[in-house]
Formats: structure tokens, sequence, C-alpha cells
């Protein structure tokens, strides 16, 4: 049974093999990406049911979206909600609107927009969404995708890629796979179920799961050192970030090590790239759209949802109605900051919000090697070019320090463990680049034994790993 290792992220994407040196061989996914050995997370479907994945599905929604005329209109989704007219209902446990009198019945018909001059839909950070019990599907143009189907997109583009490097078919996918997908024990059973699915939908015949930091200890200890060793993995993404302490043995054998290897604690939440990234936008831009404006003869703040949809870009478009552009037309020329009005206004109509999340992304990654970079989006007439240094940054992140944190103290308490016994901290994950979390960790553990592995593809080479010898 040949097998191959999958690191599905938030964020982006790599599966490995072993190759015919038996050695762990990462695969290029995508052409157009840098590294092309990582491929990004996303699935882009046009209105004529193409799909697209990685880079493509980015390019693609720029091209196509960013622009472009928003035209939204009501639509009846064929649902229905019972109330009862004329006085108060029953409120007891056993009411149901149902078993009213017809004649005392109403019924309000359920409404949406629609926007049907969308040319494709781009669905990024699926693998926070399988958790949520209530997300069933979505509605793409007609055809109904459950997230599993979206997920699958990806994951056949691995299976691809490694069946056409070793010229084999691949039945086994050892996938990777958080700590935690939720606090909740029943959200994180349904998120693992349904990556199970995803797998078997994009062509795998068996699913093994491995937790991802356990797999990028794995690959350092597999390939690197005979020692015996107490070993902390620290794997930091796009949507989790999760702490394992493991016990590895010196052996002959790499089979023998990664057999006589003990894990000792695991711990994980979802605390990563996705939530800074709001807390820049939050903190760093939110005045460019108004979050001091006042309008109106009350002074009146603009509503807490106007502002918060700038965190959401994929919903972005649902704002672009006649009514809300209008209101911000009306209050625009009644306000204290009408500059900042109007860049909201144009944020919403132009649908710029992902290239906007790309832009603070950017500046973002650029702090792990410069000690300033600039957040720097320029579309039309919304034009921001906003400095920010690393101090600062640690100063808006300072919340989201302080819960890794809390994580790595957790792992040591289950683990019995001090700083002082652990022998080596591996990090993997773009966001363990950032310069304040490797302070904290040399800080905390010595400099001497925080090292880095490759950033996108620890965890694929170690799921190969562990595919081969177990």
């Amino acid at each position: 049974m040949q097998t191959c290792g999958i690191d599905y992220g938030t964020t982006n994407t790599s599966v490995a093999v072993i190759n015919s040196k038996e050695n762990p061989q990462v695969l290029e996914l995508d052409h157009e990406n840098d590294p092309p050995t990582s491929l990004p997370s996303l699935v882009y479907i046009s209105s004529d049911g193409e799909v697209s994945v990685g880079r493509k599905a980015a390019k693609l929604f720029i091209e196509r979206n960013v622009g472009r005329e928003v035209k939204l209109i009501t639509e009846e989704t064929g649902m229905v909600i019972h109330k009862v007219s004329g006085g108060e209902p029953d409120k007891s446990e056993f009411y149901n609107p149902a078993l009213i009198d017809p004649d005392k019945l109403e019924t309000i018909s359920l409404k949406t927009k629609v926007d049907i001059n969308l040319p494709g839909r781009l669905f990024q950070s699926l693998k926070t969404q399988l958790r949520y019990i209530t997300h069933k599907g979505t509605d793409v143009f007609g055809t109904n995708y459950q997230i599993e189907e979206l997920v699958s997109f990806v994951l056949k583009k691995c299976k691809e890629q490694a069946e056409n490097y070793l010229q084999k078919e691949i039945d086994i996918a050892v996938m990777g796979r958080p700590v935690r997908f939720s606090p909740s024990e029943i959200e994180d059973k349904v998120a693992e179920r349904r990556l199970r699915s995803a797998a078997k939908i994009a062509g795998f015949e068996e699913v093994v799961f491995f937790y991802e930091p356990v797999a990028a200890s794995v690959e350092y200890l597999a390939t690197e050192t005979t020692e015996d060793q107490v070993v902390m993995g620290v794997d930091i993404g796009g949507g989790t970030c999760d702490v394992c302490i493991m016990k590895f043995e010196s052996s002959d054998t790499i089979e023998e090590r990664i057999s006589k290897s003990e894990i000792l604690s695991v711990t994980g939440d979802n605390v990563a790239g996705d939530a800074i990234d709001k807390e820049i936008i939050r903190k760093k831009l939110f005045h460019y759209f108004g979050s001091k404006v006042k309008y109106g003869p009350h002074n009146l703040p603009l509503p807490k949802h106007m502002l918060n949809i700038v965190l959401d870009w994929q919903n972005l478009y649902r704002m672009n109605t006649e009514e809300t552009i209008n209101w911000l037309i009306g209050i625009e020329n009644f306000c204290t900051q009408p500059e900042a009005v109007r860049a909201l206004r144009l944020l919403i109509q132009k649908n710029c919000g992902y290239p906007l999340n790309l832009a603070v992304e950017t500046a973002k990654k650029q702090l792990s090697f410069n000690k300033t970079s600039v957040i720097d989006f320029n579309y039309d007439e919304l034009k921001i070019r906003e400095e920010i240094n690393r101090e600062e940054f640690k100063r808006i992140i300072e919340e989201i320090l302080e819960k890794i944190e809390h994580l790595l103290k957790e792992a040591e308490k289950n683990a019995d463990m001090t700083p002082e016994k652990i022998n080596l901290v591996l990090t993997t994950g773009g966001t363990c680049l950032i310069p304040a979390i490797q302070y904290m960790l040399k800080e905390r553990y010595g400099e001497e034994k925080v090292r880095s592995r490759d950033t996108f593809t620890a965890v694929a080479r170690g799921l190969a790993i562990i595919g081969k010898y177990l």
C-alpha cells in the first residue's frame, strides 16, 4: 500500500512522499507560488463551474472581482417561518406552530440577497470552517457544495502530484491535524470526520491522522539526531497554534527511534496567523474606514457591524446594496471625517476586501525579516500607506502572545516538565517566524535550544516518514 504525507493547512498545503533513496521528498504543487512546494489552500469556482486552486484561484478572483459592479437582487429561498396572528401564542414547551388553527397562522417567506453579476466565488480558510456543525453546504451558482467537496479539490491536487512523481497509485493519506480543531469535543470530531470524508472524495482509500506538531518533531528526530532527547514541537500556522512535548530514545535506525518515542503532552488553540491579521486591520486600519467618525446632529459613531465587515472580506459584497451605499453617501457630508466614510464606501463598492487583506499579510511577513514594513494598498481613489514596526506590532498582538505562552505552560504542566528539562524546541508554520514569538521561545527555553524547521513543509515530511515506518 502506497502512502503520502499531506499537511492540509488553513493557509497553505504541502505533500511529501518517500523517494527511491528512502528520503522524504516534498513535491511541487503550485508553480505560480513562491515557494512552489506550498499550495495556497484556496478554491475558486467560476460561474461556469470551472474550479481552480492555489495561487491561480487568488489571481482569478482579483482579476474578475475587484472593481466590478455588484448588482444585488432579492430572491426567495423557498423557506418559510410560521407565526401566530392575533394574540399571544402558547409559550409552553409543547408549543408547535404547525398544530395551531390554520386560520390563526401566518407565514414569513425567507429571502436573500444575490449578486447576479458574481463571476466566481473564492473560498479561503476552509479548514477553520470544518468544525461548524451548522455549515451544511453552500450554494455556488445553483450547485450545492458540501464543505468536504470544497476541501477535496485541494487534496486531489496533492494526490495527483504524488502519483505523478511516484508513478504509482496512492491508497493511504497520512494527514496532519491540529491538536484541537475546536475546544468543543463534538466540533472537534465533526471537523476530523469531514476532513476524512474530503480525503475519501479526493480518491484516498484510507486516511490516518497524526497531530501536526508531532509530525514536525518526528521529521527532525528521524533525520538529524540519535540522542536521547525531550523535544517540544511548536506549530503555528494560519488557523491554530499547536504544541507537543515528546521523548525520543537513541537507536540505530529511524524505525526504532520512532517506535520508542513517547508523546508526553499535546495542546492547542485557535490563535494564529488569521487572528493576527485581523488585529492589525482593527488597530492600524480601522481609522481609515471611519472608526473615529461622528455623524449627524447627535454625533453618532458608525455602527460596529459597518467596521467589522472590513475583517470579513468574503461577505463584504453583501453590503453593496442600494440602501447601504445611499446611507454612506448621505452621511458623508454630515460627518467629522468624510474621507473615511468615502473610503469605506469605495472598499465595499470596489470589492477590495481581499487585496486589502493581502497587503496586510505581506506587511506582517516583512516584519519577520525587517524592523519596519509598510501596509501599502492603492486602488483607484482608495489609498492606504501605513508604516508598522516590530515594537508596535508586538503591542498589537500582545493578547495573542499571552495565549501562546499559556499553551506552552499548559504543555509543560501536562508533561510534568520544566523549561530546563526540554532539550530542543522545534518551530514550524509561518506565524512562528514572527520575531516576538521567536523572542518569547528563546527567553523561556534558551536561544541555543530553539531551532526553526522548514516553514511550510516540515509537517508534510514528518507525515511521509510516519507513513513509511508506522
